[in-house]
C-alpha cells in the first residue's frame, strides 16, 4: 500500500456511499449531486440499494461521478445479510441467492471496479464473518449515518482484527447518506490522483492513495526507522496504531498539556508493521491514514 503524501498528484475530496430516492433515500439524484457539489466535492458515487442509478443526464458540473450499488446477500453469524458497496461497474449487478459473503463476493467482485464491506459494526459482523474473505478491498471504517442514527458509525475494531491477521485492507469513512435526518457529509476520504477522472480516481482508491476522514485534515506523513512525523489541522492527539498484540503510541504520552498538535514526531518500534495513524480533533471527530506496512 501506498503512502498517498510521498505520491504525486493533488487531494480530492469524495464520498463513496450515498442513497437516493431510486432507492430510500428523501433526495432525487440530481438533489444529491447538487449537494455534494455544492459543499466542493470533486466525486461521488451514488449507491442505491440493489440499484445502478444512471447519473449521464444529470447536471454533475465538475463533480466527477463513479457508478455503484450497494448490495445484499450472504448472512453472518448473527444471521443478519451482509451489505457490500461496489464501485465501478458497467451495468447493474444482480447477486444470486446465496447465504455465503464469500460466495457473493466470488460473483461481485468481477463484475465491478471494487468492492468494500459496508458499516461492519452497525450490522454487528463477527470477526468470524469477515476474517478470509476475498474479492473486497477493505471494509468502512466509519459510516456517518450510522453515527448519526445508533452510535455506532466506527468499525476501527474489525478493520484492525482483519490487518492483524495480515489482510492488507483500506477504511473507509463514508456518508451512507439517506436524508432522513441530517446524516450528510459527515464522512469522506481524501484522495491522491493526479488527474481527476474516473479511472485515475478509481485506480487511485485501488491502490490506497487516500485516508479517511469524520472532521480532521492529514497534511503530512512521514514513517522513518524509529519514529514518524504527522502534520495535521489542530488535533487534541495523534495515535499510531499498530494491530499487532501490544503495540503502538500515542501523544497522550507527552503529558495532558502537551497539544493541540499541528505536527507531532512520535516514536516507533521498527518491528511495528503494519501501522496507521488516527488523528482526533478537538471536537472529537477522526481522521484515518491507511496501514502502511513496514517490513
Amino acid at each position: 500500500m501506498n503512502n498517498p503524501f510521498t505520491e504525486p498528484g493533488r487531494f480530492l475530496k469524495g464520498n463513496l456511499h450515498t442513497h437516493t430516492t431510486n432507492s430510500d433515500g428523501q433526495l432525487t439524484p440530481q438533489e444529491v449531486v447538487d449537494m455534494y457539489r455544492g459543499a466542493d466535492y470533486d466525486f461521488l458515487a451514488i449507491t442505491d440499494h440493489n440499484k445502478l442509478t444512471s447519473t449521464r443526464e444529470l447536471d454533475t458540473a465538475g463533480l466527477v461521478m463513479l457508478s455503484g450499488m450497494e448490495l445484499h446477500q450472504g448472512r453472518g453469524e448473527l444471521g443478519q445479510v451482509h451489505h457490500i458497496v461496489a464501485i465501478g461497474m458497467e451495468t447493474p449487478i444482480e447477486v444470486p441467492v446465496t447465504d455465503g459473503l464469500q460466495e457473493a463476493l466470488t460473483y461481485i467482485a468481477p463484475r465491478c471496479r471494487f468492492a468494500f464491506i459496508a458499516h461492519p459494526y452497525w450490522t454487528s459482523l463477527s470477526f468470524r464473518d469477515i476474517l478470509g474473505t476475498t474479492g473486497h478491498v477493505g471494509v468502512e471504517v466509519f459510516n456517518y449515518t450510522c453515527h448519526c442514527g445508533i452510535g455506532r458509525g466506527e468499525s476501527s475494531v474489525y478493520w484492525d482484527h482483519l490487518l492483524a491477521h495480515g489482510e492488507q485492507r483500506l477504511g473507509f469513512a463514508v456518508d451512507d447518506a439517506h436524508m432522513h435526518y441530517n446524516d450528510s457529509l459527515g464522512g469522506w476520504i481524501m484522495l491522491k490522483s493526479q488527474s481527476a477522472t474516473p479511472d485515475a480516481i478509481i485506480s487511485a482508491i485501488i491502490s490506497g492513495d487516500f485516508y479517511a476522514s469524520s472532521g480532521p485534515s492529514i497534511e503530512d506523513v512521514q514513517v522513518e526507522h524509529s519514529r514518524v512525523v504527522v502534520r495535521c489541522s489542530p488535533c487534541q492527539a495523534v495515535n499510531v496504531i499498530c494491530p499487532a498484540p501490544g503495540c503502538g503510541t500515542s501523544t497522550h504520552r507527552l503529558g495532558p498539556e502537551a497539544g493541540p498538535y499541528t505536527e507531532v514526531a512520535l516514536g516507533i518500534d521498527p518491528g511495528w508493521s503494519p501501522i496507521r495513524i488516527e488523528c482526533i480533533d478537538l471536537q472529537g471527530k477522526k481522521a484515518w491514514t491507511n496501514p502502511l506496512w513496514r517490513n
